[in-house]
């Protein structure tokens, strides 16, 4: 039996996030932490290897519905335009662009890649 996907929400929809007021680096902390004791969402590897990549750790990383979202800020409102990314189980993951569209990744790396390919050109890159 296949286990059910939850619908993929809208990429400019609000969804409240743990930790408001926080800073970028306090809610990485608190996600990897939360993630280290209990993952139903199955997103631990994908938090690791998104919070190594450069331009994915300077945004404000949050969960929701078993998606991992980014924000430009960490305290609201928080921003909704910016690629999401959920695990389908066997190591894959599906990442929502901006735009809505839809791609499949074969495993973390490549999640990862169509994350950052997905980021907004005018994003400003880390130091």
């Amino acid at each position: 039996m296949r286990e059910e996907i939850p619908p993929t929400p809208e990429p400019s929809t609000w969804y409240p996030v743990d930790g408001l007021g926080d800073t970028i680096e306090e809610r990485w902390l608190r996600l990897r932490e939360r993630l280290g004791v209990w993952d139903r969402s199955h997103l631990r590897e994908l938090v690791e290897a998104a919070f190594v990549e450069p331009r994915l750790r300077a945004l404000s990383p949050g969960t929701s519905i078993h998606w991992l979202r980014f924000s430009h800020r960490a305290a609201p409102p928080v921003f909704g335009g910016l690629p999401l990314a959920r695990a389908l189980g066997d190591g894959r993951y599906e990442v929502r662009t901006a735009d809505g569209r839809l791609q499949e990744a074969a495993n973390t790396a490549e999640a990862v890649s169509l994350l950052v390919a997905s980021l907004p050109a005018d994003l400003p890159t880390p130091p």
